[in-house]
């Protein structure tokens, strides 16, 4: 009982979950909509990890082909999701260009079982998956192609780990910039959790080729082995599945902001450099327009008649600085001379609100960000 539960588990969640999104599907974001793929690739793939453990030799031996695709398709699945995630742009055909190893092994396998009879196929499994059985007759060629196809199989689920993580990180990392470059309170906008999850999807992913090198026959030598890789993955399943479905943000949000925003510039060619420069610090220091609630930008370009390039580039290059924290710097040094008002007596939470902070989580990250320490440690020692 106990066996059958933990050989199930990882099938039960993702199951679980793939269901959630199919019923969010229709009213889900372009990338949630993706991850349902991902999940369902997912449910196939430990749907077969629970007919492998179950013994379940005939099932096995028909779905063994599904697996193969699944199991090399999951990791460029969720790269995939990433690219949706931190990208507006529709998907082509030449999108899936990543999927091309897992449905080639997956087509050599459907080719190499199609030229095997019943009795072989199954004597194949057995002996190859299962250890139930051995032969000394020589192979066929058809038996030859498959042992060399799940040979194949171990090298390029490894080999794809290294890709698929680097250039997913990238997107992540590059994507940041972009929001910390347009709003100054990232909060509801990060893809940090995201990120987590990559990173602790990249341990899974090696522990999983670890276990793919080790062979599901070496679990199934000793059933309550199985337990381990079992709690593992259903965990990792449930974490990106559930950071998956509560993500809000992405892209698409980004791009419809900078849109609107493009229709609302007024740029006066004429203007100089210099000029520019003035009215900015002239905003920032004598208007304080640092105080406004989740200021964008384009805010900041539309009031000194200039655009989001230019403004971009005099902070990011010559400031050297992202929007963010050119924003917060003004924003806690503004704090720290309402607090050091004693006459005052604002709360923390006034100050913070009367710095432009939307809530004090982001005043109090903000603070010891730029400080190195807390408000209350600042203020003691002020």
């Amino acid at each position: 009982m106990i066996y059958s539960l933990f050989s199930s588990l990882p099938f039960l969640v993702s199951l679980f979950w793939l269901s959630l999104f199919t019923i969010e599907y229709r009213k889900a974001n372009p990338a949630k909509r993706f991850l349902t793929f991902f999940m369902l690739a997912c449910t196939l793939l430990y749907f077969s990890h629970s007919v492998y453990f179950h013994r379940n030799i005939l099932l096995y031996s028909l779905i063994e082909s599904i697996y193969a695709f699944c199991s090399l398709a999951v990791y460029p699945l969720f790269y995939l999701y990433i690219c949706k995630l931190t990208s507006e742009e529709r998907f082509t055909l030449k999108n899936y260009w990543v999927l091309i190893p897992a449905l080639s092994v997956s087509l050599l396998s459907v080719t190499f079982y199609s030229m095997m009879n019943g009795g072989v196929r199954l004597s194949f499994i057995e002996t190859h998956f299962f250890n139930l059985t051995a032969t000394g007759e020589s192979l066929s060629f058809a038996e030859t192609g498959q042992v060399l196809r799940i040979k194949l199989m171990k090298v390029i689920f490894f080999l794809q780990l290294i890709p698929v993580s680097f250039y997913s990180f990238r997107k992540l990392r590059h994507f940041r910039e972009k929001i910390e470059n347009y709003y100054s309170d990232t909060e509801e906008r990060t893809l940090a959790p995201v990120k987590t999850i990559l990173g602790l999807f990249l341990l899974f992913a090696l522990f999983s080729a670890a276990a793919n090198q080790l062979g599901r026959d070496f679990f199934i030598r000793e059933p309550w082995l199985v337990i381990f890789p079992s709690i593992i993955f259903s965990c990792m399943i449930f974490a990106v599945s559930y950071i998956g479905f509560i993500q809000k943000f992405t892209a698409q949000d980004l791009y419809k902001e900078t849109q609107t925003a493009n229709k609302k510039e007024t740029y006066n060619p004429g203007s100089s450099k210099e000029i520019i420069r003035k009215r900015i610090i002239k905003l920032m220091e004598d208007e304080k327009i640092f105080r406004q609630k989740d200021l964008h930008i384009s805010d900041l370009a539309l009031k000194a008649g200039s655009n989001r390039t230019y403004v971009s580039n005099y902070i990011n290059n010559e400031l050297e600085m992202s929007f963010t924290d050119y924003i917060n710097s003004y924003r806690i040094k503004h704090a720290q001379t309402l607090m050091m008002k004693s006459e005052n007596k604002l709360s923390l939470s006034e100050v913070c609100d009367m710095s432009g902070f939307t809530n004090e989580v982001s005043f109090y990250r903000n603070f010891k960000k730029i400080t190195g320490t807390t408000p209350g440690r600042w203020l003691d020692q002020a």
